[in-house]
C-alpha cells in the first residue's frame, strides 16, 4: 500500500484477481435476489424470437447510516425503484449478449442512484442453448463510480 492507504495499481489488480476487492470501504450492501424476467435476449435468432427466462441478482453498496440514524427512507435507495430500473433494462431492447445486459443494468443503477458507490449485477440464463446438462450459467460484473 502507498502511504495514504490507496492501493497501487498492481495491488488493486492482485486484489481483484483474488476476488477480495468486491466491497468498498465503510459501506453497506442493499441487495435484491432472484428477480425473474421473460425477455428476448440471445445470440441466436430462435432465442430472440421465442424469448426465455432470465434471473437477475443486484447488490448495491452505499452508506446507509444517514437513513438509519434518521429512520428516513428518503435517505436510502428504494428496493422498488431498483427493481423498476432492472425490469426496464431487461424488458427493453433485446441484446445479443448477457454481458451487455449486465453492463446496462449496472450503468443504469449507478446513473440513477447517487449514493450507490458500487454495484454487482449477476444475470443468470437458466435456459441457455448449451448441449449438455448444467445447473446455472450467467455473468457477474462489478462496477464502481
Amino acid at each position: 500500500m502507498t502511504s495514504d492507504d490507496t492501493p497501487s495499481l498492481a495491488e488493486a489488480l492482485a486484489e481483484t484477481e483474488a476476488g477480495t476487492r468486491t466491497r468498498p470501504h465503510n459501506t453497506d450492501r442493499l441487495f435484491l435476489r432472484a428477480l425473474p424476467f421473460y425477455a428476448r435476449h440471445g445470440l441466436f435468432e430462435a432465442e430472440r424470437e421465442l424469448g426465455q427466462r432470465f434471473v437477475v441478482d443486484v447488490d448495491c453498496w452505499l452508506d446507509t447510516r444517514p437513513a438509519a440514524w434518521a429512520d428516513d427512507a428518503a435517505l436510502t435507495v428504494s428496493y422498488q425503484q431498483v427493481y423498476e430500473h432492472v425490469s426496464a433494462v431487461v424488458t427493453d431492447d433485446p441484446v445479443r449478449l448477457i454481458e451487455t445486459l449486465a453492463e446496462r443494468i449496472a450503468t443504469r443503477i449507478l446513473d440513477h442512484f447517487e449514493t450507490v458507490e458500487q454495484v454487482r449485477v449477476v444475470v443468470h440464463k437458466p435456459g441457455a442453448p448449451i448441449t449438455g446438462v448444467f445447473g446455472d450459467v450467467g455473468i457477474e460484473i462489478i462496477r464502481s463510480r
